[in-house]
């Protein structure tokens, strides 16, 4: 029987992952970054979930899928005490960050709507609207549907107002995550660590600012306003981009 279930589901693409997997098939330092990315997701697809509060209930935990060059995740809408779309909203934030880290972008589109996800396969319109939404996004960006829009400013996680969590961030016709929010990044806890972080994303940013191709230049413009606009925002000490 097709089964479905009301889910809030991302569709996340890492750009630039096609042109490094061509890259790959000719020279030793891209086939090296290329085995790197594909470990830290693949290891953030298989073990995501161990680090995740044992308070959680394991129906709450995110579904993954990591095919290609893309990242789907989704979580069920059906918790009275834990809002799935929250939950997606941050787990997408841990992975840009993971990705940044390594000199890449994201894209995205987040959705809530009927979904069947299974362990290598994913169906239903909750999926259709998050691949189509990412599709016609301007990159790099993670936003929003109307309908995910809408529960945002409605609902509520553990009693606490999803629209208070600060990590979305209004702009233009959509509502988009707060990607470089410094308490998502990894090893949060140590000394140093966000300036650490912020440091390594300026020097990938500066140093694509010069790609070669003029779509690519234009994105990594786009994450400079980004990352200058976080430095603001946060009370990061690191010099902005110019």
């Amino acid at each position: 029987m097709y089964q479905l279930e009301t889910r809030a589901v991302a569709f996340l693409d890492i750009l630039g992952f096609s042109d490094l997997t061509a890259q790959a098939e000719k020279e030793i330092v891209a086939q090296e970054k290329f085995e790197g990315l594909k470990t830290v997701i693949d290891s953030h697809v298989r073990w995501d979930n161990d680090r995740i509060s044992s308070a959680v209930p394991d129906i709450l935990k995110p579904s993954y899928l990591f095919i290609s060059d893309s990242i789907i995740l989704s979580v069920p809408m059906t918790s009275q005490k834990y809002d799935g779309l929250l939950i997606v909203a941050i787990k997408s934030i841990e992975i840009a960050h993971k990705v940044l880290e390594m000199g890449f972008l994201l894209r995205g589109g987040i959705a809530i709507g009927n979904v069947r996800h299974e362990p290598k396969n994913i169906f239903g319109t909750g999926y259709i609207e998050a691949y189509k939404l990412e599709q016609v996004v301007s990159a790099p960006r993670i936003v929003l549907s109307e309908e995910a829009e809408a529960h945002m400013r409605t609902a509520t996680s553990s009693n606490s107002p999803l629209k208070d969590h600060g990590i979305w961030i209004e702009e233009d016709e959509h509502v988009r995550l707060d990607t470089l929010h410094p308490h998502y990044i990894r090893d949060i806890h140590q000394h140093g660590r966000i300036e650490h972080a912020f440091g390594q994303y300026r020097a990938h940013i500066s140093m694509s600012l010069g790609h070669r191709d003029a779509k690519a230049r234009g994105k990594w413009r786009a994450m400079r306003a980004q990352f200058n606009r976080a430095l603001d925002l946060h009370r990061i000490d690191v010099t902005p981009i110019k």
